[in-house]
């Protein structure tokens, strides 16, 4: 079905006026509801000849991703593909790599290796000083590198593109102390994909320190590191639900399918409160089914967006963030999925 200017002035909660002077550089809108527009006519596909002055460029970009696979980071991997077409001709060429995860001499090694032949890399960060070195040197020859998902701390990458993950971790405590039943003593599951990811860490740490500020009445039960792997998360939880009477659970990454079915199995959905990262129609049947109560959620087709676009800005001269809107975090639940 052929997407018309209707359908991006419903995306981008415009007029269909406002995107036909967008789209015609005819002034009068400003930068931010451009911005708007631009991701609308992304996101709904209408875009095969961007708009803006990047029409007689030719750049290729690089993406690196872990692997396993998840479902998260196949995701995002298909926004990026989605790229190839929505910015075909303006000649933007997206590629992507895989690297084994949670291997930073692995990581560091192929951001090298692309920085070879690149006019920008956006990388899924582990922090580390194989891969900060890395980034520096790269980024001293004048390639552009920008953060994905979780960021890396001191070094000269041009930017971060993801939510703020201490900001999502407060809220994920938040939720937590007011969805339980006020002054009720007991154990919170804190489930940890891996302190090798920053963002990881920043979530624990906020959900930590909101629990201790409002809720000193709970107290946090650590897990072991998940890898973000469903089965190792299901072992973990189902022995843990069998020794310990979790009023909750927070899982801070991956994962989430694999204590989902561990609650189910155990027929512990019902009286277990279960928090939980990222929209995906396997996560959002079980939010309808009550199994997880609510996921901290993140537009990732507007951030993929917003890496390219800064990365254009970055090889044009303009400044990194020139229109674009930081990445919000989104809260969902069964009524509102």
């Amino acid at each position: 079905m052929k997407v018309t200017l209707d359908d991006v002035a419903l995306e981008a909660g415009v007029s269909r006026a406002t995107v036909d002077r967008v789209l015609n550089e005819r002034g009068n809108v400003s930068p931010i509801t451009i911005e708007r527009v631009n991701r609308a006519l992304y996101s709904t596909n209408y875009l095969l000849e961007p708009v803006a002055e990047h029409k007689t460029a030719f750049y290729t970009f690089d993406f690196i991703f872990p692997t396993p696979h998840s479902r998260y980071l196949d995701f995002y991997s298909r926004q990026v593909d989605a790229i190839k077409d929505c910015y075909h001709a303006s000649h933007i060429n997206a590629r992507i790599h895989r690297v084994e995860a949670f291997k930073p001499q692995a990581l560091a090694t192929k951001l090298l290796e692309i920085g070879d032949n690149t006019d920008g890399i956006a990388f899924v960060a582990l922090e580390h000083p194989a891969v900060k070195k890395a980034v520096d040197l790269l980024v001293a020859q004048g390639v552009g590198v920008i953060s994905l998902v979780s960021d890396i701390t001191n070094t000269q990458r041009l930017a971060y593109v993801g939510i703020d993950n201490r900001a999502a971790g407060r809220t994920a405590g938040l939720m937590m102390g007011r969805l339980l039943d006020k002054g009720e003593t007991g154990k919170i599951g804190l489930f940890i994909g891996s302190h090798a990811y920053r963002g990881h860490e920043e979530r624990e740490a906020g959900f930590r320190g909101v629990i201790r500020e409002r809720f000193p009445h709970l107290r946090l039960l650590e897990m072991p590191e998940l890898l973000d792997n469903d089965a190792r998360a299901q072992e973990v939880a189902m022995a843990t639900l069998k020794e310990e009477n979790l009023l909750g659970i927070y899982n801070v990454g991956g994962g989430t399918e694999g204590i989902a079915q561990a609650l189910k199995k155990l027929d512990r959905a019902n009286d277990t409160v279960f928090i939980a990262h990222e929209l995906f129609d396997h996560t959002r049947e079980y939010l309808i089914d009550g199994t997880i109560d609510a996921i901290i959620n993140q537009n990732i087709k507007h951030e993929a967006y917003n890496a390219v676009e800064m990365l254009i800005n970055y090889k044009s001269g303009q400044s990194i963030q020139s229109g674009l809107l930081e990445p919000r975090v989104e809260i969902y639940l069964a009524e509102n999925v």
